[in-house]
């Protein structure tokens, strides 16, 4: 078999390694892009606990388990790696002209799949474009531990969600509601002046760094799926399947899932329209709990604003805490016993047994 994946991010390359690992004889490729992959791999880091902050006041959210990350390079380097002994072909720097003629073609090419909007390709896609404004920064301040922080400013609202994803760098995503964006004419900034805005209104979190632009570009989330996982012998993964907000945090997780319940339904069939119609529905079901969770999680930031105008600090994070509906007060009990401790101390809000 020829299998063809367009795409050489987590989930495009895992698939890969995974095909080529178990079916040595099929002839694998990946086609990507950009660059070739460059970097030393890091080490995981690990962090309990989480700050939320509710304008000056800081709430600590205590945790039983683990949380980590792992720097998004690291990770590619890693993957490129296993693919380069498994005996997979990849090409990078290599824009698809078009869709490769092959016996499967993985389309693990991102929020603006290629093989998804491709000539042939019945997806059934849908989308639905989101109000709030956001932009992806690095930045070397360090970071304890992951945070979130919700701040007014001249009237506006803002969030920042950063954490360090290696000894001496951490990601910065900062955050703002339409009305915001309109009230402080952000629209008419260049993306200087807007990274310098949030430098001033954070420069306590960033301990007088700089935030590093990487095309940090300000944007609307589109939350982008398809009615339809598979067409022909077109396959969707990760987020050319289903966008899934940052706000989740599991967006690579999902993804490398979607990559490994392919390849278990390849294994498991004997042709390969058996083994996408296998995809799907074992598949899918899992997938949609986690996706409703996701868009719970980002109507959520929809009103957070109108949320920090009507909400006592600590009702607000936990209303936060329990915004997708998978979380209640129990679990809250046993995952975060620190903080539910404090808040039933001095709760206004309704439990949610």
């Amino acid at each position: 078999m020829h299998a063809a994946v367009v795409g050489g991010g987590p989930s495009g390359l895992y698939f890969a390694y995974l095909l080529k690992k178990s079916s040595p004889a099929s002839r694998v490729t990946v086609v990507e892009q950009n660059e070739s992959y460059r970097g030393f791999i890091g080490r995981m880091h690990r962090n309990k606990n989480q700050l939320v902050y509710h304008g000056d006041d800081a709430i600590m959210v205590d945790s039983t388990g683990y949380g980590g990350a792992i720097s998004r390079l690291s990770l590619l380097t890693m993957l490129r790696g296993l693919c380069d002994d498994a005996g997979v072909e990849l090409h990078f720097a290599t824009r698809m002209q078009r869709i490769p003629d092959a016996d499967l073609v993985v389309g693990a090419d991102g929020v603006n799949s290629v093989v998804r909007t491709a000539e042939g390709s019945d997806f059934g896609v849908r989308a639905e474009k989101l109000t709030n404004w956001f932009a992806w920064y690095g930045t070397r301040a360090r970071f304890d531990t992951p945070a979130l922080n919700f701040r007014k400013h001249q009237g506006g609202h803002f969030v920042a969600h950063y954490y360090p994803y290696s000894d001496d760098m951490g990601t910065f995503v900062a955050e703002c509601d339409a009305r915001t964006w309109s009230r402080l004419g952000l629209g008419a900034m260049a993306d200087a002046e807007r990274q310098r805005l949030m430098e001033t209104i954070f420069a306590d979190a960033l301990k007088g760094e700089r935030l590093i632009s990487n095309k940090s570009i300000w944007r609307n989330f589109v939350a982008a799926g398809t009615e339809r996982w598979y067409s022909g012998n077109r396959v969707l993964l990760g987020d050319a399947l289903n966008s899934a907000h940052f706000s989740i945090g599991s967006g690579t997780r999902i993804a490398m899932e979607d990559s490994i319940a392919l390849w278990e339904a390849l294994e498991a069939s004997e042709a390969v329209p058996q083994a996408l119609e296998r995809f799907e529905r074992e598949r899918r079901p899992t997938k949609q709990k986690l996706l409703k969770a996701a868009r719970a999680s980002y109507l959520w930031y929809e009103a957070f604003a109108d949320k920090m105008q009507a909400m006592a600090p600590l009702d607000f994070v936990y209303d936060f805490m329990t915004r997708t509906g998978r979380m209640d007060d129990a679990r809250l009990r046993e995952q975060h016993p620190q903080f539910m401790r404090r808040y039933e101390a001095c709760s206004t809000l309704p439990s949610k047994s």
